[in-house]
């Protein structure tokens, strides 16, 4: 799935980078949509992330009544939601359909005119402990769009949790997609290089890419290459994102002759 992420976006904390890898190779694994909404809720809550829901804003499943994968906002806020017909007016579903880059919901009220209804909806939200919160927009298979929308009891999400929050949420998306389409993984895995394969396989044993240039024997510009095609082949967020593809797909097992 081809992401929107700019490839120069913050660079995760390497303990968060270390809970995302583990959390997308734990729902990899995952066969009810209540293990990947538990484990979200898990990882996201030392952040002070008070909610999650993954589901769409088009496509069959958002007109089929039931658009949510799996969603935990309290209920006191979704009954509040529904009686001032906020499903009409949410920013974060329109930021969605109009743009596929994450954004915070403070940023989106800046941006939103003046006399937006939009507004509304998010200083309603802080009323129920959501005072920050984060909208990510996910392309599903059939080319539905997707959303993963978190909420926060912080005033404030740091730019590198967003990269954190972005990566974990697109993780869950596309793991909830699978369980909810029975689809198989490996049916989504690219055709790779075997330099590709080779670059991922190393990557994903923790090799650095002077590492890898020396065991493959060719420069780092190189490696950066084979990995750069691996990363936009796979749709990955981040390195560790597509290190964990690379797991998922059967990668990280190929041999490397070291040259």
């Amino acid at each position: 799935m081809p992401s929107n992420t700019n490839i120069n976006a913050p660079k995760v904390p390497s303990h968060l980078d270390g809970i995302a890898l583990q959390f997308i190779l734990k729902i990899a694994q995952a066969t009810q949509m209540a293990e990947i909404a538990t484990e979200l809720e898990m990882i996201i809550a030392p952040l002070g992330i008070t909610a999650a829901a993954s589901g769409f804003v088009s496509g069959p499943k958002a007109a089929s009544g039931n658009p949510f994968h799996f969603t935990n906002w309290s209920e006191a806020w979704i009954a509040r939601y529904m009686e001032s017909n906020f499903l009409l007016v949410d920013p974060l579903p329109r930021w969605a359909r109009s743009s596929g880059r994450p954004i915070t919901w403070s940023e989106l009220f800046r941006i939103l005119p003046p006399r937006d209804a939009g507004r509304l909806a998010i200083e309603a939200a802080a009323s129920f402990g959501y005072v920050e919160g984060m909208a990510i927009p996910v392309r599903a298979d059939n080319n539905a769009l997707g959303l993963v929308a978190f909420g926060s009891s912080r005033p404030a999400i740091t730019p590198a949790e967003q990269a954190f929050l972005t990566i974990v949420g697109r993780a869950a998306f596309e793991a909830a997609e699978r369980i909810e389409r029975g689809a198989d993984i490996s049916r989504v895995a690219p055709i790779m290089t075997e330099r590709e394969i080779e670059c991922l396989a190393l990557l994903v044993h923790g090799h650095s890419d002077r590492d890898i240039a020396s065991i493959l024997g060719v420069s780092e510009p190189t490696v950066r290459f084979h990995i750069g095609n691996a990363r936009e082949k796979t749709g990955a967020v981040s390195r560790t994102h597509m290190a964990a593809l690379a797991v998922i797909q059967g990668y990280a097992s190929f041999s490397v002759t070291k040259a």
